[in-house]
């Protein structure tokens, strides 16, 4: 990534990412010292990230960054912090991740639900592989295939499902 774009993110981010430590800690200087931290480690991995995705890194790296300040400074008693203010911001994270859980949940009953009109054989050993996790040797058996028979019609139906619906999965 070039310096003019790592700059750009810093630009775009580098408040929100102050904003998060500081409303945790409670101390700006630690907050500054937590913002430093996220960019160095964004700056040795920018090159692994998707642009797309690289927000929500910063956002996550942000939080468990500030988690770590903030228990090696309870550690020391440098700094005051709420308990309470720390539960409900883990309550809160709780609250998005079960929300995110409940996207993808409907996002994979969508996909299979769109399997199974498209190719109910393929509908029947994802289920059965994929998602039950029945051992792939006992279901060839039970189809009279072989099990690398198997694996590439799980491999076509993956195909298949990443050609008609990967853009919907990247809007989750």
């Amino acid at each position: 990534m070039k310096k003019e774009s790592f700059d750009q993110l810093y630009e775009d981010y580098h408040k929100l990412v102050l904003h998060l430590a500081y409303d945790i800690l409670q101390d700006y200087g630690l907050a500054q010292d937590v913002c430093q931290e996220v960019y160095i480690k964004l700056h040795k991995k920018i090159e692994g990230l998707d642009e797309e995705l690289i927000k929500g890194w910063i956002l996550r790296n942000t939080y468990r960054t500030t988690i770590d300040f903030w228990r090696k400074s309870y550690r020391k008693n440098e700094i005051p912090v709420i308990k309470e203010k720390i539960e409900r911001t883990l309550v809160e994270e709780c609250l998005v991740e079960a929300e995110n859980e409940n996207s993808r949940k409907e996002f994979r009953d969508f996909l299979l639900d769109r399997l199974r009109d498209h190719n109910p054989m393929w509908y029947d050993l994802m289920m059965r592989v994929v998602v039950e996790n029945e051992p792939v040797r006992d279901v060839a058996k039970d189809y009279g295939m072989t099990e690398m028979g198997l694996r590439m019609r799980l491999s076509r139906a993956r195909r298949w499902l990443y050609a008609n619906y990967h853009k919907d999965y990247r809007g989750l």
